[in-house]
């Protein structure tokens, strides 16, 4: 499904699948907020859903790609990650390559239920889970996802 996404589109689709992050997050996210030495991203508290920032775990294939993208020299702070990348479009795109490859609409959201279905399934904690995703607290965490993973919860 991935090839049918605009070109612009792949890497993003592939970043919320891998980082768990807000689809708003990825689009609000600048050079500023990456640490590449430690191969994480910070989502600032202005764009975070809790209002409180957290850093996010970006795996390094992911970060080598996206440092692929911008020459370091004009990696200015404020300058986005994911230049022209728009959420709403990317829904938009995200639905249309979904119906060219025959398989069920997800949108980004799903992308993130995917992956905290994924680090349930392995054994990571609630509080773990809820910690990674931004969540405030554990209750919110487990009410929010035990849905999607059905008998497993």
């Amino acid at each position: 499904m991935v090839p049918l996404l605009p070109t612009a589109y792949r890497l993003p689709t592939l970043v919320l699948d891998a980082t768990r992050m807000r689809v708003g997050e990825l689009e609000a996210l600048t050079w500023g907020d990456v640490d590449e030495g430690r191969s994480r991203w910070r989502v600032s508290a202005a764009v975070s859903k809790s209002g409180r920032a957290r850093w996010v775990s970006v795996p390094a294939v992911i970060l080598q790609a996206v440092s692929g993208l911008v020459a370091r020299e004009d990696r200015t702070e404020g300058r986005r990650v994911f230049q022209g990348f728009g959420a709403d479009r990317f829904r938009t795109a995200l639905g249309r390559a979904c119906k060219g490859a025959a398989v069920p609409t997800f949108s980004p959201y799903d992308l993130r239920h995917r992956r905290v279905s994924l680090m349930h399934e392995q054994g990571v904690s609630w509080a773990r889970i809820g910690e990674a995703v931004g969540h405030g607290d554990i209750v919110t965490t487990a009410r929010t996802y035990t849905h999607v993973l059905g008998d497993s919860a």
